[in-house]
């Protein structure tokens, strides 16, 4: 009984320390083996939305056996955020990557996106890739794509179970839809919204609704819900900022800078979201289930760039504290890109679920399938000058949000056309194809054991494949060099670019200069080289199965439950594409080359909850995982970019092996009410393998590239904290009793051994924030609510210098968000939201603390009303 009497003194202590808990605290029990959970427990109902759905994702927690937290839906098609990645920004540990403005990659303990694994009840999802800039984010699930309004709730699983898919490194997110006879009942809701972009200058609607129906013997049920958004979005940027190193001549550690982008880019967004789910419970111990879940993403996308650069050598320092100069020798070119792109996203899934007198069986069915393409083809219309344009250049400190000064000298001005002649044209198409499928078969029992009571077993067969076709089109007939008249142009699209008024250049009129170009004969010729080198095609075959039992014991003298489990894992793939090769003569050719390879993996996991009281509870899970390399590294692929001075490529590896690591977990939990908590943990990830970004010089048709690829690295380590605190302070008088708060702060530290040539460098591990918190504070009472939000993530390496190349890194960054709710009646509210309300930027550096790109999109607010019928 030392470690309960030790826990319930620490409690008592943390009482007289924390003035808050008082309110809400109860006397503690001695004897906590014999008093029961009602007697120990001040009951709490909680009737308000968010307040609901924050005591239902508490509770949760406290009853898992692994290390979980949730989101519930506050109602019926009323999730807490307009975006899912966005409320997951909420949960202890994650944080989250924004496109203009958007959350679309979640991180989870500072692990980027590739350490992650979505699901969508359970089964891992197909996904849409990244076509609009022509990158590619492989296994990323992109929560840009799924309307929040589909969804019940969400889960982060942090320590994993082995009944759970494999893959994550960082943690397990599974989004759940709604269920028709989980609601229980005939409904239907809906919502109308109407939302401003503030930079953009745009009204933009957002509309959702659902239909439930339920049968008078409640046995069968059809539900359909679907969601509609348009969204603008205007993005000012300065990126593409490059430096090199070891440069005697420049006093800041080596560096000096050679270029940078001024961009403006802007969207107009369409997204449909459908899903559709059919329940039938003939009997108490049958129940089956088909589920749809689709949407449909359109992107009309427009960027507009002032590229500069110049050789290192060129560039002469005037200032030794702020990094500003000159050069005689710069290039400038003046740069529009447009397309039309296109996500499709569809998964169906067939269940059927029966509870036998000894046995429980479940069978799934699962397809997927991911489309992303141009719709309509990239086009970039490209004007340069000669490397003789004369600029001084004033970089900011890194992390202002402030931008660089720079001023063309010797008289060049990028409003004459007569100053700027014509380049290239180019033209893309891509088409990426993502499929998943499984089969799945669990099985469950009870066992007489006095220790383990449960015994579950299963297996599973995964198919997974990616299909990517690209081409391209560079068109130099009638466009190098020469100078187009001011028809070919169109006024700059504002007048405020990067807050200033006098920032513009001319802007080509896409129309007039593709009308020089036959696309219909262009597209009838013969793939390139380039074009085969491009494209490639993985396959993935995961072959696994699992046994796991729960136990109830005790430690101590306390109880302690917990999950014991192994899961063995076959991963079989084969990459297929081109690759170049020399002849007899030395020339370069392409063959089609193809890839095999498979590995095996035996994936044990513990996890255990000790009850120290009845309020208080420690967590210990311990467990070994993998996370596969994403499709596009595994691929055969090598693209060349030849848009600057610098030529350079990306190739794929198809030799690489995934990512392992073992890792343990412990938490201490304190749920001093109903409705409120403070938690504290641990975490500790060994990463025995992992892949790297290493750079080479590849020639390729007499020109030399620098051609970045990811090869099998060394070693890593991840450790960290996590700190919770939830209070709900209802015991408050009146209209106090309505007021609540979460806070979450996550420290992640990190290492890695990375291998450049004959050399080691030691940096953290590329991708990963060291410092991420989190608080909402919300006020709901009577008929009014109100919840402000703020998300702080420190800075990241995003790829350690290697190669000459300096290392770059994301700047520190947070957002505040609002919402506030009235309700009118019983069935119906209106409600406002504010996103981004500080106009915060996000920020890049090279280096210790040389400025590296600004992106800024600026504030959101949109004003609905949601019913029910």
């Amino acid at each position: 009984m030392k470690l309960q009497t030790l826990a319930v003194a620490v409690r008592n202590a943390l009482i007289i320390a924390t003035p808050l808990t008082l309110l809400s605290t109860q006397t503690f029990a001695a004897d906590a083996e014999t008093a029961s959970q009602e007697e120990q427990m001040e009951v709490i109902t909680v009737k308000t939305s968010y307040a609901r759905s924050v005591n239902q994702s508490l509770n949760n927690r406290r009853y898992t056996n692994n290390y979980v937290d949730s989101i519930e839906a506050v109602d019926i098609g009323k999730f807490p955020a307009n975006n899912v990645a966005e409320a997951l920004e909420k949960v202890p540990g994650v944080a989250i990557t924004r496109d203009r403005g958007e959350g679309v990659y979640v991180r989870v303990r500072g692990l980027g996106g590739e350490f992650q694994v979505t699901t969508v009840n359970g089964q891992t999802m197909a996904v849409n890739e990244n076509v609009r800039n022509s990158g590619q984010t492989g296994r990323q699930f992109r929560y840009d794509t799924l309307p929040a309004e589909l969804i019940s709730g969400l889960e982060v699983i942090k320590s994993p179970t082995a009944d759970l898919d494999e893959g994550a490194i960082g943690g397990v997110v599974n989004v759940k839809t709604f269920k028709p006879l989980d609601i229980g009942e005939t409904v239907a809701k809906g919502t109308f919204e109407q939302s401003y972009a503030a930079l953009a200058n745009e009204l933009d609607p957002r509309m959702s609704g659902l239909y439930n129906w339920v049968n008078d013997e409640k046995d069968f049920g059809v539900l359909v819900s679907a969601a509609y958004s348009q969204r603008s979005t205007r993005q000012d940027r300065v990126n593409e900022v490059k430096y090199t190193t070891g440069n005697e001549g420049s006093p800041h550690d080596g560096l000096s800078p050679t270029g940078f982008r001024p961009t403006l880019e802007e969207e107009d967004r369409e997204r449909i979201g459908l899903s559709t789910a059919l329940q039938w419970q003939p009997t108490s111990n049958l129940n089956v289930t088909a589920e749809i879940l689709a949407t449909h993403q359109s992107v009309a996308y427009d960027e507009q760039g002032l590229s500069m650069e110049w050789d290192a050598e060129d560039f002469t320092f005037d200032d030794d504290k702020r990094m500003s100069g000159g050069t005689d020798a710069a290039s400038v070119q003046i740069g529009r890109e447009t397309s039309g792109l296109i996500d499709k996203n569809i998964s169906s899934k067939f269940g059927v679920d029966y509870t036998g007198d000894v046995w429980d069986l479940s069978l799934a069915a699962f397809v997927g399938r991911a489309k992303s393409f141009t719709d309509d083809p990239i086009r970039r219309t490209r004007l340069r000058t000669d490397k003789n344009i004369g600029m001084d250049v004033s970089f900011p400190e890194a992390g202002n949000g402030d931008i660089p000064d720079w001023e063309f000298t010797g008289g060049y001005d990028p409003m004459d056309p007569s100053q700027n002649p014509g380049r290239r044209l180019e033209y893309r198409t891509i088409d990426a194809l993502d499929k998943e499928q499984a089969m799945q078969f669990d099985a469950k029992r009870s066992l007489d054991f006095d220790v383990f009571h449960t015994l579950k077993m299963g297996t599973k067969i995964r198919n997974r494949s990616r299909d990517y076709d690209r081409r391209d089109f560079q068109i130099y007939d009638g466009i190098e060099g020469v100078y187009f008249g001011d028809e070919f142009y169109e006024p700059f699209p504002v007048d405020d670019f990067l807050g200033e008024d006098d920032i513009t250049w001319i802007t080509p009129d896409e129309d007039m200069f593709w009308s020089l170009w036959d696309e219909d004969a262009a597209l009838a010729q013969e793939l390139t080289d380039e074009d085969k080198l491009n494209s490639y095609s993985v396959d993935e075959t995961i072959t696994s199965a699992y046994a796991m039992v729960d136990f109830d014991a005790t430690l101590f003298n306390l109880p302690m439950r917990g999950n014991l489990g192994v899961r063995y894992v076959h991963t079989a793939q084969t990459s297929s594409g081109h690759e170049t090769f020399k002849d007899d003569m030395g020339n370069d050719i392409v063959e089609a080359v193809s890839y095999d390879n498979s590995y095996s993996d035996v994936l044990p996991s513990f996890n255990a909850v000790v009850d120290l009281d009845t309020d208080m509870l420690v967590r210990f899970s311990a467990a070994q995982v993998m996370t596969r390399p994403d499709l596009a590294d595994l691929s055969p692929k090598l693209t060349f970019n030849s848009s600057g001075q610098v030529l350079e490529g990306v190739a794929g590896n198809p030799e690489l092996d995934p990512f392992r690591a073992n890792q343990v977990d412990v938490a201490w939990e304190w749920y001093f009410n109903e409705s409120s908590a403070l938690m504290a943990g641990a975490f500790y990830k060994d990463i025995t393998s992992f892949i790297q970004t290493q750079y080479e010089h590849r020639d390729y048709n007499g020109e030399s590239y620098l051609i970045e690829k990811k090869v099998n690295g060394s070693e890593a380590m991840v450790k960290g904290l996590e700190l919770s605190y939830q209070q709900m302070f209802t015991q408050l008088p009146y209209p106090y009793n309505g007021m609540g708060v979460q806070m979450n702060y996550t420290f992640t530290d990190s290492e890695a051994l990375y291998i450049d040539g004959e050399d080691e460098i030691r940096d953290q591990l590329e991708g990963v924030a060291k410092n991420s918190f989190n608080i909402t504070t919300f006020f709901e009472q009577d008929d009014w609510s109100l919840r402000l939000s703020y998300s702080w993530n420190d800075e990241i390496v995003n790829a350690v210098g290697m190669a000459n190349q300096a290392t770059t890194n994301t700047d520190s960054f947070g957002t505040l968000d609002m919402n506030v709710s009235y309700k009118i009646n019983d069935k119906m509210s209106v409600y406002f939201n504010g996103m981004n309300l500080t106009g915060a930027t996000e920020d890049w550096f090279v280096g210790d603390d040389h400025f590296g790109g600004f992106t800024n999109y600026g504030r959101t607010f949109s004003l609905g009303i949601r019913g029910t019928l």
